[in-house]
């Protein structure tokens, strides 16, 4: 018995592709938000660093580039998990490609999990017809340029969101 439920595990978890950003998206996401060594006040709090933010930055707050860099690398981590997730929500499987996933995470680093996850941009993705492993590409073009609208809260998300839109093409 136990043979056959490591064997059931070993076939659910190779069914799941876990994706990681590349240097190239990680790169992609600090020239959008400029390191600030000093904490500032954004829409949803106050922000250090390349745009970390949470109950652990106070007003007036210093740190050094370093640590920056660490929390950056924190907040990374964090942001994978939720793309993977959102990824393996979809009623299908597909690979996808290494600039979509990139463009994702910058999404999601940007606007958040829950708020790609109620885009319209993420409701189209979850509609895409993918027959034997391809994935319908009228569809999926339809999907990603949802991108450009999404969760835009500020006229610097535009040209984000624009780039972000031909990332995930690439």
């Amino acid at each position: 018995m136990k043979d056959i439920l490591t064997i059931v595990f070993c076939l659910l978890v190779s069914n799941l592709h876990a994706y990681t950003i590349s240097n190239n998206g990680k790169q992609f996401i600090k020239e959008q938000e400029k390191c600030m060594l000093t904490a500032y006040w954004d829409s949803n709090g106050y922000s250090i660093g390349w745009g970390h933010h949470g109950s652990d930055v106070k007003k007036n707050m210093k740190i050094s580039k370093s640590e920056a860099e660490r929390l950056f690398n924190k907040d990374i981590k964090m942001i994978e998990a939720a793309a993977n997730r959102l990824i393996n929500k979809l009623p299908y499987k597909y690979r996808f490609s290494q600039g979509f996933f990139d463009g994702l995470c910058s999404l999601i680093y940007n606007a958040g999990e829950g708020g790609v996850q109620r885009s319209e941009f993420y409701n189209r993705l979850k509609r895409c017809r993918v027959k034997n492993g391809k994935m319908n590409q009228n569809d999926f073009n339809f999907s990603i340029a949802g991108v450009k609208t999404s969760r835009i809260s500020c006229k610097g998300h535009i040209s984000r969101r624009y780039d972000e839109h031909k990332l995930m093409l690439s």
